[in-house]
């Protein structure tokens, strides 16, 4: 048979693809019915390759999470003793998988948790993430004209039977049943056999997806976002010695007078015996039966009190980092080299900083400023756009109130504290930061450091270089309350 199946071809197909599917209804034909829209979605896309049975049953264990059931358990009766031994194993393999895959389970609760017609739109779009790629290779998938199933749907629908053992007569003949069973067997084969359906971009875009404004937003995120996710989380060491490094703070800052440090500041149940509180002592012999005082009884139950130290709050002081896109405009192409626009990876470096910054610092350690300094209408246009999408990537941030976002005419607007700046023109003298990253080159040069991002786990080193800057710059001091008399310091 060709590749392309004609009008009345595609009839037949469709009927042996909804012979096979895995569960997931009451009914057959109810099943079906809500299917056929998922799949007419996916084909208008262009992924026509992609059988109606594995859009069934993977739209309908999204749509249904734990209340979806296997076909096994409504018609494993009415199935033929020749085909039980395959319908089994695809259960087994692949829907069974999918019923336990965690990601599964995340994109089911965000599409739950949307509206009627949202929901059919993220089920659909959810089906092609997990199916449309890993199939696309096999060329001996069957491929149709959209326009015919269309225009078959509403008489195949009301042809399936409202059960699979009603099929009777009008069962599909055994050559299109042998014809659908390998083409789903192609499918399942192509599909991986391990790790997770989905990957985390594909299930931040289907919880966002109702809010994206276009095709082109959506795209634009999910290439930060997957360059994003590609770095990785800091290293454990690194952060552990970045945040030693941060606790290296020079003891004659301006603020250091305001703030006592080195008395005790509270009382606890945990500490050392040099800081316990001295009435305790007063427990001891108190109560004694065969050898055990009141003292012993509240040491073994952690009861015994201990005064806690006073640190300077120096020590806590939260990181105002300012992240800075120079020339944006210009940062708006791709080198064949790099895996993304030069744009798109410097604002994926400091997303997956920001993220670095809370698990280093804590969520409220750090505070993050996204800042596209503009010079004409391109840059401004790049500017606006570029603003629009991060706002949607970084909405929790902002809404958290750890990150801000803005555009600004020339550098005099931004900050001079804890800039990062990412810029195509050589580090200039005259200016204050943290770190500079020239980008827009095969190689990224950062301080005395040339990176070359085609190279695995080079992105991961240079966000530990900028890492180290922001450790060893000099933050501003959360703001604590100060002691009663206590001077004004100087504000920043």
């Amino acid at each position: 048979m060709a590749r392309d199946l004609t009008r009345d071809q595609l009839s037949l197909a469709l009927r042996a693809w909804a012979y096979f599917v895995g569960g997931g209804t009451e009914t057959l034909r109810e099943g079906v019915a809500a299917a056929i829209p998922w799949l007419e979605a996916r084909w208008d896309a262009g992924d026509d390759h992609v059988p109606l049975t594995l859009v069934h049953d993977l739209g309908h264990l999204l749509l249904r999470g734990r209340d979806f059931r296997f076909a096994s358990a409504r018609d494993l009766a009415s199935w033929p003793e020749h085909e039980r031994a395959a319908r089994m194993s695809y259960e087994d393999r692949v829907l069974g998988r999918w019923a336990v895959d965690p990601s599964v389970t995340d994109a089911h609760i965000a599409i739950a948790g949307m509206n009627p017609r949202a929901r059919a739109v993220a089920v659909a779009h959810a089906v092609g993430l997990a199916l449309a790629g890993p199939l696309r290779p096999i060329s001996e998938l069957a491929t149709a004209n959209p326009a015919h199933l269309r225009a078959l749907s509403a008489a195949f629908v009301e042809a399936v039977p409202e059960r699979h053992d009603a099929w009777g007569d009008e069962a599909p003949d055994e050559y299109w049943r042998q014809w659908a069973r390998e083409q789903i067997d192609l499918a399942v084969a192509a599909l991986p056999s391990a790790g997770r359906l989905f990957k985390p971009e594909d299930l931040w875009e289907i919880a966002h997806l109702e809010r994206l404004p276009s095709d082109s937003a959506r795209m634009a995120l999910r290439e930060v976002n997957t360059y994003a996710l590609s770095v990785g989380p800091v290293a454990p060491t690194v952060a552990l010695g970045i945040r030693r490094r941060a606790r290296e703070v020079p003891v004659d800052a301006e603020e250091a007078d305001q703030y006592p440090a080195g008395g005790f500041d509270a009382i606890s149940t945990k500490g050392v015996f040099e800081n316990l509180v001295r009435s305790e002592v007063a427990y001891v012999g108190e109560g004694a039966h065969d050898g055990i005082d009141l003292f012993d009884v509240r040491f073994a139950e952690n009861e015994l009190l201990f005064y806690t130290r006073d640190e300077s709050p120096l020590l806590d002081a939260r990181r105002d980092v300012v992240f800075v896109f120079d020339r944006p405009a210009e940062q708006r192409f791709k080198l064949p080299s790099l895996p993304a626009q030069t744009l798109i990876l410097s604002q994926a470096l400091a997303f997956a900083l920001q993220a670095d910054l809370v698990r280093v610092f804590g969520p409220t350690g750090s505070k993050s400023k996204f800042v596209w300094v503009v010079e004409n209408d391109a840059d401004r246009e790049a500017a606006r756009e570029e603003h629009q999408l991060l706002s949607f990537l970084l909405n929790a941030e902002v809404a958290h109130r750890r990150v801000e976002l803005s555009v600004v005419e020339g550098w005099e607007q931004v900050p001079e504290a804890g800039r990062i700046v990412w810029s195509p023109r050589a580090e200039p003298t005259d200016q204050r930061r943290l770190s500079w990253v020239r980008v827009g080159q095969d190689l990224w040069r950062v301080g005395d450091s040339l990176i070359d991002l085609r190279e695995e786990g080079a992105a991961r080193a240079l966000a530990d270089i900028v890492l180290l800057a922001i450790a060893k710059g000099e933050p501003r001091p959360m703001k604590k309350k100060k002691a009663a008399g206590a001077a004004s310091g100087p504000k920043r």
